[in-house]
């Protein structure tokens, strides 16, 4: 075995070689685990080694047990000079070797992980999709798979583009599906697209969203919803009552779903429901009086953090954002909870 001769140290393994280059002698177990770890004891190797290496591979393998295949896939995975069409071939045979090499192989061909992302298994495509070197095709092959856990592990890789061409079919899917629309605002608060899906999104990406909406404005020109007059008396009667009655009158005065309207009032961190409130041209001394009637246990972070937000968002600012969430289907969006010291910071962020 000319290419190892400086690894190898006995005439056990020179028979090994030559064994698994005959076509004789049945089964050749473990050959190709011995083979793979004298290739990777070198960093490096002439075209002629690599050559041969993947001659004594290629013959091997079609005996090879499973658990070797994986061991070959694992040991090759980031090996500089690993033989590219040997790495495809195991990236098709192996099983957890194979997920390792769609996930961080840089030597794999374009044809072999377009081929997963289209119609691989769901762990080989999801793989692929947390990869830092995409194209533009694995990408659309990706985003039109149906199963959420691939496209949720796309829309959080940050080195995966989102083109315009695909981005309106990731939106289609987060509009039904939380986790990815929570995941899509955090990526891209300041898309324009995404701003429908305020209502999953996380606080702090709700004030990247508001303060990329008003940049917007600053230069372009909106048209101010016509809406019917509301009288605070009949809101504050309507939160006394109830959230349901509540939501009910805010649907009517808004022209908005019932089910939007509730996933407002119901909204945990009550952003979606000052955007409402603020649309309707309410005052911030109004709206707090409605929260409190609303919300119980409230603390003077949170009071404080609503009012710093009422005097932030302008009549046609919050009508710019309810359009946008107007125009989505939007369940109701969970969102972690801050601290009251993260809350107390979270005016002069929106004012900045």
């Amino acid at each position: 075995m000319r290419l190892f001769a400086q690894d190898l140290t006995t005439d056990t393994l020179q028979h090994i070689a030559a064994r698994g280059l005959s076509e004789a002698g049945g089964p050749k177990p473990l050959l190709l685990r011995v083979l793979v770890d004298l290739f990777v004891r070198r960093p490096s190797h002439s075209e002629d080694e690599i050559q041969h290496f993947a001659e004594i591979a290629h013959t091997i393998l079609p005996s090879a047990t499973r658990a070797e295949i994986d061991h070959a896939a694992m040991r090759l995975c980031t090996h500089p000079a690993a033989p590219g069409e040997l790495l495809d071939l195991l990236a098709v045979r192996a099983n957890e070797g194979a997920i390792l090499l769609f996930e961080k192989c840089r030597r794999l061909s374009t044809a072999v992980l377009q081929n997963a992302a289209l119609s691989g298994p769901l762990a080989a495509a999801r793989a692929i999709a947390t990869r830092d070197d995409l194209d533009p095709g694995t990408i659309a092959l990706l985003a039109a798979r149906p199963e959420r856990e691939i496209l949720l592990a796309l829309v959080e890789n940050e080195f995966a583009p989102l083109s315009a061409n695909i981005l309106p079919q990731v939106i289609a899917r987060a509009e039904t599906d939380a986790e990815i629309a929570h995941a899509l605002c955090q990526r891209l608060p300041h898309r324009a697209e995404v701003l429908g899906l305020f209502l999953h999104a996380a606080r702090t990406d709700r004030l990247l969203m508001i303060a990329a909406a008003r940049s917007r404005m600053e230069n372009t020109r909106q048209d101010a919803m016509l809406l019917v007059p509301v009288h605070p008396a009949d809101l504050e009667a309507a939160a006394q009552t109830g959230a349901e009655a509540f939501a009910l009158h805010l649907a009517k005065s808004l022209e908005l779903s019932q089910e939007l309207a509730r996933s407002m009032v119901e909204d945990r961190g009550g952003e979606a429901l000052i955007v409402a409130l603020r649309a309707l041209g309410l005052d911030a001394d109004v709206i707090a009086r409605l929260l409190k009637l609303l919300r119980d246990n409230l603390t003077e972070g949170q009071i404080t953090w609503w009012r710093a937000l009422c005097l932030a968002l302008s009549q046609p600012l919050a009508q710019t954002l309810l359009q946008a969430m107007m125009r989505m289907n939007l369940q109701t969006g969970a969102h972690p909870q801050l601290t009251t010291d993260e809350e107390q910071k979270l005016p002069q962020s929106l004012s900045a």
